[in-house]
């Protein structure tokens, strides 16, 4: 699934958004509804692996000449008041990552306590999880071609009699 939303955020060619949530489960418990401010205390950063997709839409006519901070607070707005019918996250809350394509120009916004803060380091962890992965397979093929060829000696064929 975030594979190809990923996918289809970095490909658009109109202005989208994408809003971003923590997964349920122990390796999220300790950041779920934390600041960034404490985050940096943890000694911890965002990370897209424990992020799963829970909305992705073309950004609405009405955000054309707002600024992203304007944009973003717009999307706060909406998505603690009147979500959208087809929505299945939680209010837009701390911890959560609002990614903006607008004008060809993407930015990557944690919720924090007050505002949004800036993570440009989170763009690239996204395109790096939209890059196709070889199997397994691929990669041993890869491999082999790859290694020098044994040189191997010819004999000559004995004739058994």
């Amino acid at each position: 699934m975030m594979q190809g939303v990923l996918d289809h955020f970095l490909a658009a060619e109109s202005d989208v958004y994408l809003i971003l949530q923590l997964k349920d489960g122990p390796e999220t418990t300790d950041v779920r509804f934390e600041s960034f401010a404490r985050l940096e205390q943890m000694g911890s950063a965002p990370n897209l692996d424990h992020y799963e997709a829970v909305y992705f839409a073309n950004t609405p006519a009405y955000f054309y000449g707002m600024s992203n901070a304007e944009a973003l607070e717009e999307l706060y707005l909406t998505f603690n008041l009147k979500c959208p019918p087809d929505f299945r996250g939680h209010s837009l809350s701390v911890s959560d990552v609002v990614v903006l394509n607008r004008e060809g120009q993407a930015g990557a916004f944690y919720v924090d306590r007050i505002g949004f803060k800036e993570l440009p380091g989170f763009l690239e962890q996204m395109k790096e999880a939209a890059r196709p992965q070889k199997s397994v397979a691929a990669q041993i093929k890869q491999a082999k071609e790859a290694a020098p060829k044994a040189k191997t000696k010819k004999h000559k064929e004995r004739d058994v009699r």
